[in-house]
């Protein structure tokens, strides 16, 4: 059994994978959306018997990072975890120990609560090419994306960056810029965009995101966060060359949320997959972007599904003639159900 949930992280992610059999159980969370989104999230986590065996925070971006502020900052929090896996500053330099330039709200919480840390990879960096210590229980997990080069890129930034961008504030911003609405007149031209050049994603913090594949009986889930294209792209193409050129993914979480900036045509020419999750509110930055939807359609297989949590991102791709015309199906909350949850098994 594989069940994954999409929670309401707002323009952010907040995920929870769960896996098992008549045995046993097992959570990953990965993470924790907008601060401001925590109370919705909270219910789902007090139904998970006290413990998510790995928590994963990707990378320091608020839409990422302050929903687990939040968890963490809750006397009452119904949950424990196993291991939690987040690259602070020193990973950044693979360094040991935790000097005054970690005043990271997170870093701060993690070693004042004594929540184990990286503890999977001996309290090192996670990152490609790092040996993983992982449950014995027929899964693997392995490590697609930061690789130590993207690290190191970051590390002469990070101080600097958080200051100015407020990348680890303790509250989200007061308010939310307005962005372009989500309307659109006359139909979607999907060659066109699909076809568009691809730009890779310039920012220091994304591209230090971890990215994972998870596979339990015969499934495979990879998870991006905001991961660099390119480094995807070197990751998997080996494994879809041993498949004889392309990788079968049962579900890919869209890297950063749908931005074009993070979804090439090379990456999905070289995977094959059954499910792309959209994990975005569209606040803020109006993700998803059309050109990154467009290459989905175009490129990414000859029947595909398309889930979002959040119902207005997939209303104009909920289109008969471009379902028919590219094979794929849309699912998205019922107009009765709370937005920003979608769940299903594999």
């Amino acid at each position: 059994m594989i069940r994954f949930t999409m929670l309401p992280g707002e323009d952010g992610d907040c995920l929870l994978l769960e896996y098992g059999d008549d045995t046993f159980i097992r959570r990953i969370l990965v993470d924790g959306g907008r601060s401001g989104t925590y109370p919705l999230v909270k219910p789902t986590l007090a139904g998970l018997d006290g413990l998510v065996d790995v928590l994963v925070v990707t990378h320091v971006d608020q839409d990422h990072i302050l929903g687990v502020l939040a968890l963490l900052d809750d006397p009452d929090r119904a949950v424990e975890f196993g291991d939690v896996w987040f690259n602070g500053f020193d990973h950044l330099l693979d360094t040991e120990g935790f000097g005054a330039q970690d005043g990271e709200k997170l870093t701060s919480l993690l070693l004042e609560q004594k929540v184990p840390w990286n503890d999977s990879f001996g309290g090192r960096s996670v990152e490609v090419g790092r040996e993983l210590a992982w449950f014995d229980d027929g899964s693997t997990m392995d490590v697609l994306s930061p690789d130590r080069a993207q690290l190191e890129r970051l590390a002469p930034a990070w101080v600097k960056e958080c200051a100015r961008h407020g990348l680890i504030p303790g509250r989200d911003p007061d308010e939310i810029p307005p962005v372009p609405g989500f309307e659109h007149f006359g139909g979607v031209n999907v060659d066109q965009l699909a076809a568009s050049v691809f730009k890779p994603d310039t920012s220091k913090t994304n591209i230090s995101s971890i990215g994972l594949l998870f596979e339990f009986e015969d499934k495979r889930v990879v998870l991006t966060g905001d991961a660099d294209d390119r480094r995807l792209v070197a990751s998997i193409r080996p494994l879809a060359e041993a498949e004889g050129g392309r990788f079968h993914v049962d579900v890919l979480k869209v890297a950063h949320h749908g931005s074009d900036h993070n979804l090439s045509n090379e990456l999905l020419d070289l995977i094959d997959c059954d499910r792309y999750l959209i994990s975005t509110s569209g606040a803020r930055h109006d993700h998803p972007n059309e050109i990154a939807i467009a290459r989905i359609l175009k490129h990414g297989g000859a029947e595909k599904e398309l889930v979002f949590n959040y119902r207005d991102r997939a209303a104009m791709w909920d289109d008969a003639r471009l379902k028919d015309r590219f094979g794929y199906t849309v699912t998205a909350p019922e107009r009765d159900a709370e937005d920003g949850f979608i769940g299903f098994e594999l």
